[in-house]
């Protein structure tokens, strides 16, 4: 019994109470079909919630339907890129933690009230 626990072994993975990791128990698909479903739904969600924007820029923001198209195609190209962009800072020069403060400072640097549009001589926030 112990000749083939050792054999389904894997070499430099450990559990999470710092035990080796056993093939038939750790990992695999089941862990990967929970993974490729979180991302799926978190897409589906950002999906909608660009489709709810373009929505609302031109229903309450009164934007026509191409300015309200493409500015929510520029918002969702910048998020996409900065992930990118963060991701490769965090991975080549700093910390997760440092990229994690350093984005927090920026987001709390800018001031919401600084984004306004004026249409029909009201200030509206973008």
């Amino acid at each position: 019994m112990e000749v083939e626990e050792e054999v389904s072994r894997w070499e430099g993975y450990a559990d999470w109470r710092n035990k080796a990791a056993v093939k038939g128990r750790h990992g695999g698909m089941l862990a990967a079909s929970f993974t490729l479903v979180v991302e799926i739904l978190e897409n589906l969600a950002y999906l909608a919630n660009a489709s709810n924007l373009v929505l609302y820029l031109r229903e309450y923001m009164h934007l026509s339907p191409s300015k309200s198209a493409n500015d929510v195609t520029n918002f969702m190209g910048t998020a996409f890129l900065l992930a990118l962009l963060g991701g490769f800072l965090s991975d080549a020069f700093f910390s997760t933690y440092v990229i994690f403060l350093i984005s927090a400072s920026i987001e709390f640097l800018v001031t919401p009230t600084s984004l306004t549009l004026l249409i029909n001589g009201v200030n509206l926030i973008l």
